[in-house]
């Protein structure tokens, strides 16, 4: 099709058939995209050139390919918001949010799906939107909170079954039935596996029949299967498929059937290709569920020393990438091991770790059934009222207000649930008093930016405690004491870079996370902070305080040491110390 020739109208077209071709055909999806942005460069179309980078961005992610992701946000997010185009924001904030989800990233994944959230109220269902609810439910996988996966890949489906293809609800089927799984449901998810081979069946969809082949291979070998698991992945080794995180499923999947019906050496073949393929396309998940299988096969080996090494690399990857089903897994294998190192102590701990897990799966896969019936009463109710409402229409132009008036209804319900699920997240995670992160959120944060850093660049802890803040609650009151902890918040949130990241840790405490800076200039941060403490005037009724100051601990990673609960530790200590020379003064570990 010569580029020339084509308007702005026909390079929205090509934009659209390449986002509808990202679930099915990647090959026809590229294409189109190279095609949509040389129209549109060549006709200076702003709009068509950021649609058309949207979906490059998309296919570079299925590829493993991170590195254009941010570098491109900034222009792409300057170009629709000259278009005025929200539902281009919404795509690009989409996109960016599934990249730092699966790397880990949840801070930042939880940044641009918030703003896709907002964007997206104000904008009607579409092919985009499908994309955010998927992501949505992808990424509650990914931190393991599995509740609010449900109603989004419900909120998907229901979007591919009105603007998408036959791709489109596999994959909303297949997502919905890999949550089932994670959450111990098999009885819902190997009926909606079975659904979606159905739809395969009528049309050629190859790389949906390897996902949806290896989700329902997963629930097999979870009921002891592995044979019949075999036989579904093998036909998918060599298929080409440029999703290289389905690629390190499938052998995973593969690798995991082939130890257990005693084929070792292929197991181990289709272990390397599936850690490479993690590898590449740095999917925590899969570099978890690899590190898994390889103790497995070590263990089958009779290699308890090896085995014990991968469980333990499984084990450490739960602080950044949770899956329920994995994580009992890990527990019995590390259970497992320790017993036949004769680490009876050890293995019994383990052993009870597992029976917790197991325990709470059972209860959640019991509330995953309820859950599900209730949402499918939901859903249906609100597409019958929606189907009727069509109807009417069909037979009564004049009746359109009652149509928009329930499609309102039914974006106000989602919005509603919405804000209650991000209302109750959000309180989950920040002090009620000052508005700031708390610690158990402030520790997980941390560990993941370690994770991250892994020695590559240092990140600073500082521990800091109000001086005499006792006094102040008992020669003025609690509420006076209130204002200081509010306003000594708001003092340090205005010194703070958009990385820094401040908590209150407890009491008259305060945490702060420092990345990318050393003790020196941590030590300099607070030396400014300290001074405009000094000179805050804290006013509260009748009472006026100022000069007030704090004393501080400071610990750097790695200097001070490997991990979170060390650097805190050591932070403790150096603010203790620091009281102890007399406080008002910030002092670093030694």
């Amino acid at each position: 099709m010569p580029t020339a020739r084509l308007d702005q109208s026909a390079i929205d077209r090509l934009n659209l058939q390449g986002l509808s071709c990202l679930i099915a055909n990647r090959k026809r999806a590229r294409r189109l995209a190279r095609l949509a942005l040389a129209a549109a460069t060549a006709l200076r179309y702003e709009r068509g050139i950021a649609y058309a980078q949207v979906n490059q961005l998309w296919l570079a992610y299925y590829s493993g390919n991170a590195e254009q992701a941010e570098p491109m946000y900034q222009p792409l997010h300057a170009r629709f918001e000259a278009c005025g185009d929200l539902e281009g924001s919404m795509a690009i904030e989409v996109v960016l949010g599934a990249y730092a989800s699966r790397s880990g990233d949840f801070v930042l994944a939880e940044g641009h799906f918030g703003h896709a959230r907002a964007l997206a109220a104000h904008l009607p269902d579409s092919l985009h939107k499908f994309m955010l609810h998927t992501r949505l439910g992808i990424d509650a996988l990914n931190r393991g909170e599995l509740r609010s996966g449900p109603r989004n890949f419900l909120l998907a489906l229901d979007i591919a079954e009105r603007f998408g293809t036959a791709a489109h609800r596999v994959n909303s089927l297949s997502n919905l039935a890999s949550l089932q799984h994670d959450l111990g449901n098999d009885e819902d998810a190997i009926p909606l596996l079975y659904e979606a081979l159905d739809l395969i069946g009528e049309e050629p969809l190859p790389h949906q029949s390897a996902m949806v082949s290896a989700n329902l291979a997963m629930c097999l070998l979870a009921s002891g299967k592995a044979r019949e698991a075999l036989a579904l992945v093998e036909p998918f080794y060599d298929d080409g498929d440029d999703d290289v995180a389905v690629r390190a499923f499938v052998y995973c999947i593969a690798a995991h059937a082939s130890i257990l019906v005693g084929q070792l050496d292929a197991a181990q073949r289709l272990l390397l290709r599936a850690q490479a393929f993690a590898l590449l396309g740095r999917d925590l998940g899969e570099q978890m569920h690899a590190w898994l299988v390889k103790g497995t096969l070590d263990l089958a080996r009779g290699e308890p020393g090896a085995a014990l090494e991968a469980f333990g690399n499984a084990h450490a990857m739960l602080g950044v990438t949770r899956f329920p089903f994995y994580e009992q897994q890990i527990y019995q294998g590390l259970a497992t091991v320790n017993a036949r190192l004769g680490k009876w102590e050890t293995a019994y701990g383990f052993l009870r770790q597992h029976q917790v897990l197991f325990e709470a799966s059972s209860k959640s896969a019991r509330d995953s059934r309820l859950l599900m019936r209730k949402l499918e009463r939901e859903m249906r109710k609100l597409k019958e009222e929606r189907d009727r409402a069509l109807e009417l229409q069909a037979v009564r132009e004049s009746e359109n207000q009652k149509l928009e008036h329930l499609n309102r209804e039914l974006a106000h319900q989602i919005m509603h649930v919405n804000s209650l699920q991000d209302s109750l997240k959000e309180q989950a995670i920040r002090d009620h008093l000052t508005g700031l992160y708390n610690r158990r959120h402030f520790e997980a944060c941390l560990n993941a930016i370690l994770q991250e850093s892994n020695g590559a660049f240092p990140v600073t802890v500082v521990i800091l405690d109000l001086d005499f803040f006792k006094a102040i609650n008992d020669n003025y009151g609690h509420a006076c004491g209130d204002a200081a902890l509010v306003q000594f918040a708001r003092l340090v949130e205005g010194q703070l870079r958009g990385s820094d990241m401040l908590c209150r840790y407890g009491g008259e405490e305060f945490c702060l996370l420092l990345r990318e800076a050393d003790c020196a200039a941590a030590a300099n941060k607070m030396a400014e902070v300290a001074s405009r403490y000094r000179q805050l005037t804290i006013r509260q009724g009748a009472h006026t305080l100022s000069g007030c100051t704090f004393s501080a601990g400071i610990a750097e990673y790695p200097r001070h040491g490997a991990s979170g609960h060390e650097l805190l530790m050591r932070a403790d200590g150096a603010l203790y110390a620091a009281k102890q020379a007399g406080r008002d003064r910030v002092l670093v570990a030694g």
